[in-house]
C-alpha cells in the first residue's frame, strides 16, 4: 500500500483528518475526518438557566465566542419574549463585525495567503511580504479591541446579557473606533485586491449550493430571521432542520448536514454568492469588478469572499457607530414569560450557526446547536474527492496532497486545534473485497442490479444479480422489479448496486464507490436515472454502495465482454457462491 501523508497541518484549528483511497486510476474512497470527541455542550446547558447558558456556549469555540454568544441571546430573546431596544442590536452588530475582522483578517492573511506566496508559514512569508503581515496582525488587533470593548473582553466575553449589555461603551470608546475603522479603508481595500487577484487553481471546480441568512430589507449582513439558498428557496430559521438534516457518519465525531440529499456549503463565499449583489461602496464597487462565474463553483474563492467582508465590515463600522450615538443607553428588557421554544440564526465567520432552546419554567429543556463546519464537511469531503479524482486523472498525483490541503484551508474549517489533516493511501489491488467483507459486517448485505438488457456490458449488474439470486441469495433484487411491497426485504441492511461503470480503467476491473461519489463525480457515473424512482429509505441511500465493474463496451446489441464476465465471476466466487 502506498501512503502519501501529512502528519501535521498548521493553519487550521482542531484535530482532524481527510483520507482518499485510490485504486488504480480511481478514487474509491475520501473521508473528511474530525477525530475530537463529543464536546457535550448541548447536555452541559440542560437544567440551566439561560443566562448560565450564555456563561456556557462561547466556551464552544475561542475564534467564534461572540457568534456563539450572538446566536444563542437572538433564540433565548425570542424564547423569553424578550424585545430588544434598537441601541442594543446596533451595538451586537458591532461586535460581531469586530469578530468577522478579526477571523477573516488571521485566515486571509496568516493562514491563507502563504499557500499562494510560495511559503510554508506567515512567519516565513513575512521575511519578503512583511508589509502583508503587520497589516493582517494590524486588523486582527483591531477586532479583538471592538470584541473586547463591546463584550469585556475579546475571548469569552460575557457583557452582552439578555435584552441589552451590562456596561455600555462610552462615546469616546465609540468614537475611537469609528476613526480607527476610516483609517482601515485603504488597507482593507489593498486586501481586497491582493486576495481578489490570486491566480486561484482550476481544480477542484465543481457547482454546489450556498446557505446563508437572509438579512431583511434588502440589506447585506450577518444575522437573519430566514435562511436563503442558493437556489431561491427561503427557508424559516425556525425550521432550520429543513436546512441542516444532521446525520451521522461512522468515521468522524462530526455531525453532516445536506439539504435535499446534497452537500452544500456556508461562509463568506455563500454570502458573496447569495447576496453580494446587496453590497454597496466600496465593497459593492469591488464585487462587481471581481466577482464572476467561477466564484459559484470553487470552494478557494472563499479567500476572496473573506476580503471582501472584511472591506464591508470597516465601511459599515462608521455607520453603525453614527446611528448608536443618537440613542441613549437603554435598561436590560426583562423576561416576557419563562417558558417557550426558538432558533436563532447568525452568520459567524465560517458560516450560518444555528441555536435552538427549549425553555421551560426558566430552565433549558433541550439545546440543539449546527456550527458551519459541521455544515460544510460533506462539501469539503466532496472537493477533496473531486480534487483527487480530476489530479489523477490527468496524471498528475503528486499533486494530491497539497491539493487537498489548499481546499480544506479554504473552508477555514474550524475544529479547535492543530490537526492530522491529510492522508492519501494507495489502495491493494482486491481493496474491493476488503470493504465489501466490512460492509457485510454490518449485517446481511442486499444487493440491487442496475443496467440495461440491450448493451452489452451495461447488463453486467442484472446478469450478476441473477445469478446470485439463482444460487441461493435471497437480499437480491432487480432495480426494475423493486416496489413498496418487496423493498422491505431490503430493509435496512448494507445496499450495494451491482452496475457496469467506466472509471476509465481497464475493462473488467472492478471498484467498490459510497455511491454519493458516484453521484457527485459524472465521469465515473454513466446513467444513475433508475435511482431516483427506488422506493428505499432515503437514509439507506446515502449510505448504498455501488460495486462496479469497467466495461469494455456498451453498445447497443452486444454481448457482455469476457472481461466483464471474468469480473463477475470473481465477484460471485468472492461471495461464496
Amino acid at each position: 500500500m502506498k501512503t502519501i501523508s501529512i502528519s501535521h497541518l498548521a493553519r487550521v484549528e482542531g484535530a482532524g483528518g481527510v483520507t482518499a483511497t485510490i485504486d488504480g486510476q480511481v478514487v474509491t474512497d475520501v473521508k473528511f475526518i474530525i477525530n475530537e470527541g463529543p464536546r457535550l455542550f448541548e447536555r452541559l446547558t440542560i437544567g440551566k438557566t439561560p443566562e448560565e447558558d450564555l456563561n456556557i456556549v462561547p466556551r464552544i469555540c475561542a475564534i467564534c465566542t461572540l457568534s456563539h454568544r450572538y446566536a444563542a441571546l437572538r433564540a433565548l430573546e425570542k424564547a423569553l419574549a424578550i424585545k430588544e431596544p434598537p441601541k442594543v442590536l446596533l451595538l451586537r452588530e458591532l461586535m460581531h463585525l469586530g469578530e468577522m475582522i478579526e477571523s477573516h483578517s488571521l485566515h486571509v492573511y496568516l493562514l491563507a495567503l502563504p499557500d499562494y506566496l510560495g511559503y510554508p508559514n506567515a512567519i516565513a512569508m513575512a521575511s519578503k511580504y512583511g508589509f502583508e503581515a503587520k497589516v493582517g496582525l494590524e486588523m486582527k488587533q483591531f477586532g479583538n479591541h471592538i470584541m473586547k470593548t463591546l463584550s469585556g473582553r475579546f475571548v469569552h466575553g460575557e457583557n452582552p446579557i439578555l435584552g441589552g449589555f451590562g456596561r455600555f461603551p462610552t462615546r469616546e470608546e465609540l468614537v475611537f473606533i469609528k476613526n480607527r475603522a476610516v483609517q482601515f479603508l485603504p488597507f482593507a481595500l489593498k486586501t481586497v485586491q491582493l486576495m481578489c487577484e490570486l491566480p486561484y487553481p482550476e481544480i477542484p471546480e465543481s457547482d454546489t449550493l450556498f446557505v446563508c441568512c437572509h438579512p431583511a430589507a434588502g440589506q447585506f449582513g450577518f444575522m437573519g430571521d430566514e435562511v436563503i439558498l442558493s437556489n431561491g428557496d427561503l427557508v424559516d430559521a425556525q425550521e432550520y432542520k429543513k436546512v441542516t438534516n444532521e446525520f451521522i457518519v461512522s468515521h468522524s465525531f462530526c455531525k453532516r448536514s445536506q439539504y435535499d440529499g446534497k452537500p452544500y456549503s456556508v461562509g463568506a463565499l455563500a454570502r458573496i454568492n447569495n447576496l453580494g449583489e446587496r453590497l454597496e461602496g466600496e465593497a459593492g464597487r469591488a464585487f462587481k469588478k471581481y466577482f464572476n462565474a467561477r466564484w459559484k463553483k470553487n470552494p478557494l474563492f472563499n479567500n476572496a469572499a473573506q476580503a471582501l467582508e472584511i472591506l464591508y465590515s470597516f465601511e459599515r463600522i462608521p455607520q453603525v457607530i453614527e446611528e448608536a450615538l443618537k440613542m441613549p443607553d437603554p435598561e436590560p428588557v426583562g423576561w416576557g414569560r419563562d417558558t417557550g421554544k426558538a432558533v436563532g440564526a447568525v452568520e459567524a465567520p465560517r458560516g450560518i450557526l444555528f441555536h435552538a432552546y427549549d425553555v421551560s419554567a426558566g430552565r433549558i429543556a433541550h439545546t440543539d446547536i449546527v456550527t458551519p463546519t459541521a455544515q460544510n464537511a460533506e462539501d469539503i469531503e466532496r472537493y477533496c474527492f473531486i480534487a483527487a479524482q480530476t489530479l489523477l486523472k490527468k496524471g498528475e498525483e503528486a499533486k494530491i496532497r497539497d491539493r487537498m490541503d489548499l481546499v480544506i484551508r479554504a473552508f477555514d474549517p474550524c475544529i479547535s486545534c492543530s490537526a492530522h489533516m491529510v492522508q492519501v493511501k494507495q489502495a491493494p489491488n482486491e481493496d474491493w473485497k476488503t470493504r465489501l467483507q466490512e460492509l457485510a459486517s454490518g449485517g446481511e448485505t442486499a444487493f440491487v442490479g442496475l443496467g440495461r438488457e440491450d448493451r452489452s456490458d451495461d447488463a453486467a449488474g442484472l446478469e450478476l444479480a441473477r445469478l446470485l439470486r439463482d444460487r441461493g441469495s435471497k437480499n437480491v433484487r432487480l432495480a426494475e422489479d423493486l416496489s413498496e411491497e418487496t423493498a422491505p426485504a431490503v430493509g435496512t441492511r448494507p445496499l450495494v448496486f451491482l452496475d457496469a461503470v467506466d472509471f476509465g480503467e481497464k475493462p473488467g476491473k472492478i471498484c467498490l464507490l459510497p455511491l454519493r461519489f458516484v453521484l457527485w463525480n459524472t465521469s465515473l457515473s454513466h446513467r444513475l436515472a433508475a435511482l431516483t424512482g427506488l422506493p428505499l429509505d432515503s437514509e439507506q441511500l446515502l449510505g448504498a454502495h455501488l460495486l462496479g465493474i469497467q466495461p469494455a463496451s456498451i453498445a447497443e446489441g452486444g454481448p457482455i465482454s469476457a472481461e466483464v464476465r471474468e469480473a463477475m465471476n470473481e465477484i460471485l466466487e468472492m461471495l461464496g457462491n
